[in-house]
């Protein structure tokens, strides 16, 4: 028995080595559009020149977020290309975005009825992918703007009409903005009209890129600099930054009959993923009342599939996304270390609908949530990054509405850190009213959160773009 456990794990062992291989070759093999888009990606594109790219703020080693430990551990917010500006809410991961669909309502069977766009209240819309409408409600914050099929040459709309959508709107926003590369659209293009990949914008659109200012209504770097977003889009949407290369993904490719418990998980890894979804297959999750599976509720807001796949109870489709791309509330305190942000002010997907609570915000894919913790390296959770690690964030989750709050102390800890709380055996407050009661009592165990972090940690993509 023993001789055939020890082979069985050489040859999983082996199985799981092979898509390392695999995503390297696909990356190596992108498109012109996409290698337009990743070029994009790392270059320093920004006033002053040369002090920020995109990767500035979405790591790929890091999990695709802000590679600042020290920030991470303090004020949480990225620091723009201009001396001294900083953004007001923490950069969300960006790798799998590009799944979500354009923003829209609907009955979800979740409150509120709003699922896709990009950004944390979704105002990267993607209206415009393949001709589709804006929503019927009435946005009431600022909206992206939006790229068309008319937007491309009449000779790419059939090829690249895929890449529309809120990917493609969200990159137009970081290059003006004058909190991140401060610089104006036609100096983009002009920067990548000089670039060493300047001709990838040929190869990939068929024509040259003009940074022109006619026509006066519309000039051509307008349109230049939406393609450029497009570009952006579509190498956010290759295999190269959507590996689905990790532990779990590897582990599920090479199980005996394709079914959790995995081979080669431990029982603590598969522990945490009967736990993630309310199930036993395991046999170990027996805690629950009546001896039923203990349901820690992750699959509530952290489960999806590409569109138009079958839903996945069970947690085993090749492209889980642990994400459905809605928005909740799950009464996260306010962050009183990020600077010149007052409390109640970033308010979340009320900033861009009407008759929506504050305090909702999108729900972020789990995937890379650990990648790149160390000893030395801290990542920021929520959206205001109040939390500091996946163990107090899951502490969270089962204990928020269990321990005694931060507030009701004596003395009482007013908008307290996650140190602070964490020193005082307390939660503060949600930064806003009326969080849902679906988490906050959970009843885990300390070694049933463990096994969840466990879990969380197999999500860690293996395969890591180079920089072009």
């Amino acid at each position: 028995m023993m001789m055939h456990l020890h082979t069985k794990t050489l040859i999983v062992a082996a199985v799981v080595a092979t898509p390392l291989f695999f995503w390297s070759a696909r990356a190596a093999a992108l498109t012109p559009l996409e290698l337009l888009g990743k070029n994009i990606f790392f270059d320093r594109i920004s006033i002053p020149g040369n002090a920020q790219a995109c990767a500035s703020c979405h790591d790929p080693a890091q999990g695709w977020i802000l590679p600042d430990a020290a920030i991470n551990r303090s004020t949480v917010v990225a620091p723009g290309a201009k001396p001294h500006a900083v953004g007001n809410i923490k950069p969300p991961s960006n790798a799998y975005a590009s799944f979500s669909p354009p923003f829209r309502s609907g009955n979800f069977g979740s409150i509120p009825p709003w699922e896709g766009g990009n950004f944390w209240d979704g105002r990267a819309e993607g209206c415009g992918a393949r001709g589709g409408p804006c929503p019927v409600a009435s946005p009431v914050g600022v909206v992206s703007d939006t790229i068309t099929p008319l937007d491309l040459p009449l000779a790419k709309r059939a090829d690249y009409d895929e890449y529309l959508g809120p990917t493609a709107d969200q990159a137009l926003n970081p290059f003006p903005n004058d909190v991140e590369q401060d610089i104006r659209e036609q100096n983009v293009c002009q920067q990548v009209k000089t670039a060493k990949y300047k001709d990838l914008y040929e190869q990939a659109f068929g024509e040259a890129i003009d940074c022109s200012p006619n026509p006066k209504a519309d000039p051509a770097y307008k349109t230049s600099h939406k393609r450029l977003a497009v570009a952006l889009a579509a190498w956010q949407a290759s295999d190269d930054v959507n590996s689905f290369s990790s532990k779990r993904d590897d582990a599920l490719g090479a199980d005996r009959d394709g079914k959790f418990p995995l081979d080669a998980f431990t029982p603590q890894e598969n522990f945490g993923h009967d736990l993630f979804h309310g199930r036993n297959d395991s046999g170990q999750n027996t805690g629950g009342p009546g001896g039923q599976p203990k349901q820690a509720r992750c699959i509530v807001c952290h489960n999806g599939v590409p569109q138009g796949q079958p839903a996945d109870p069970t947690g085993e489709a090749p492209q889980q996304l642990y994400t459905d791309f809605r928005y909740h509330h799950i009464g996260v305190p306010f962050n009183r270390e990020i600077p010149g942000v007052a409390k109640g002010e970033k308010t979340g997907l009320t900033a861009h609908v009407t008759n929506i609570a504050p305090g909702t915000f999108k729900t972020p894919t789990l995937r890379n949530v650990a990648k790149g913790l160390s000893a030395t390296f801290t990542k920021a959770y929520t959206h205001n990054g109040w939390f500091k690690s996946l163990e107090s964030l899951v502490h969270f989750y089962n204990t928020r509405d269990v321990l005694t709050k931060c507030e009701a102390l004596t003395p009482p800890i007013l908008n307290a850190t996650e140190k602070e709380a964490l020193q005082n055996n307390c939660w503060p407050a949600p930064e806003f009213p009326n969080p849902p009661t679906v988490i906050g009592n959970l009843m885990l165990t300390p070694g049933e959160e463990a096994a969840l972090v466990a879990y969380l940690k197999t999500l860690t993509d293996q395969h890591t773009p180079t920089t072009p």
